[in-house]
């Protein structure tokens, strides 16, 4: 009787070769496993989008925010600390925080606020007001300036809203004031009151300037967990009968997210689009604008709600709660209000159209330290001249990672100017 023949003949088993698929197996079931841990983490569901309006606390006549009531007046975002003269915060300039107190009862009107279960954010910086970090010349001392007027009005949400002169990228200030909010956010996280950290800056339909995109930059750097990144969108100099100001909203807005994805992948934070949507925010000026002739109607706040509910916008705010009421007749057209908004509404009626649909309140949202990454060595293939490449493949370029946007051959990725026409995006360093 012959002897039975193997089953794959030629072929003897092989510890050897068993051991290399067992260990191929289980790096891809860690890899698989990583990699499932790491989108949960930086996936994570993210506090529902608020909606809150800025009250100017020093104009006249006085707003009774802390007499608001219904949900657009949920969350108050009180402004503005600044510092006229030396390293002491002041409401406005004329108020120092004593004087607030006594003359604009400030403390007893936040406190009664939050009894109402409705939160509070105070606003650094401003349009005319000069900020804290300009004339506080240390770390220590700046730090100390933000402390007081946080543990003073016991608020756990912040603004820095940066433009003009203060709006001066890498400046010594502007890592000053990075470094000294990254201290105090790392000191309350540790108490257990998580500090909400938003960025409020200028913006234009391309979005925002180089010195707004350094300002960010530095916040990212000194490792403040930054919750929103809020886009000014206003002022545009268009004049309305043009072009609808929600229309150029929508388009600073975009332009805005297409930068905030770039600066994240260059510093390896890895986001959806969805979720940049969800860290961003905008402030819209309700009625005539600081320019003739544009203007934010109540049917444009209608559209810049439904774009920010598709999109999911994590913030939306207005300038001003003071303003969202109709001017008298005596009060002089195309020119810009304090007190109301140049156009015919019912009072609150821009508050009421822009806060429909959401529901949230500040919140520290993402931990951007758990969202950083790095491209494992050998993961992506180097860029080769003769290769076809296709939209969405991911090649290694001179120490740096880079996507297609769309199918090319000898296109050099770092050889076009980043835009419309490059066949190239830059994700970030590999």
């Amino acid at each position: 009787m012959s002897a039975r023949k193997p089953l794959f003949p030629g072929r003897r088993f092989s510890f050897l070769r068993l051991g290399i698929a067992l260990i191929s197996a289980a790096l891809i079931v860690t890899g698989v496993w990583g990699w499932l841990t790491y989108t949960q983490t930086a996936s994570k569901k993210l506090p529902a989008p608020w909606f809150g309006g800025y009250a100017d606390v020093t104009s006249a006549p006085s707003y009774t925010f802390e007499s608001d009531v219904g949900s657009a007046y949920n969350n108050v975002i009180l402004s503005f600390i600044t510092a006229p003269d030396g390293c002491t915060p002041t409401w406005g300039g004329y108020y120092s925080l004593n004087e607030a107190s006594s003359q604009l009862d400030i403390d007893s009107r936040i406190a009664h606020t939050f009894r109402a279960n409705r939160t509070v954010t105070i606003s650094f910086g401003g349009q005319q007001g000069t900020e804290l970090a300009e004339q506080c010349t240390t770390v220590s001392s700046l730090k100390k300036a933000y402390q007081t007027v946080i543990s003073r009005y016991h608020v756990t949400s912040v603004d820095f809203d940066i433009e003009n002169d203060n709006l001066d990228g890498y400046s010594e200030s502007a890592v000053r004031r990075a470094q000294a909010v990254a201290e105090i956010q790392d000191e309350m996280e540790s108490r257990g009151q998580p500090l909400t950290v938003s960025l409020t800056l200028p913006a234009s339909t391309s979005g925002l300037t180089s010195d707004g995109l350094d300002t960010v930059s530095s916040f990212i750097d000194a490792g403040v967990n930054l919750s929103t990144l809020n886009l000014m969108t206003m002022d545009f100099n268009i004049p309305s009968n043009v072009t609808a100001q929600s229309e150029l909203i929508k388009k600073a807005l975009n332009a805005g997210h297409k930068q905030y994805k770039q600066l994240l992948y260059s510093k390896r934070k890895l986001f959806s689009d969805s979720q940049i949507w969800e860290m961003m925010g905008a402030t819209v000026l309700i009625g005539q604008n600081d320019t003739d002739n544009e203007y934010l109607t109540l049917d444009d706040a209608q559209r810049v709600n439904t774009f920010a509910m598709q999109t999911n916008l994590g913030h939306l705010a207005m300038w001003s709660l003071n303003r969202d009421q109709q001017c008298g007749e005596n009060s002089v057209t195309q020119t810009i209000q304090t007190g109301c908004s140049g156009m015919k509404q019912t009072a609150g009626e821009f508050a009421t159209l822009l806060s429909s649909g959401f529901k949230g309140t500040p919140g520290t949202i993402v931990d951007m330290d758990s969202a950083t990454w790095s491209t494992p060595s050998g993961k992506y293939e180097q860029w080769n001249v003769t290769t076809e490449y296709t939209e969405g493949d991911k090649v290694v370029w001179k120490h740096n990672l880079y996507e297609a946007l769309s199918d090319n051959t000898g296109e050099q990725p770092d050889s076009t100017a980043s835009g419309a026409d490059s066949p190239w995006r830059l994700i970030g360093p590999a």
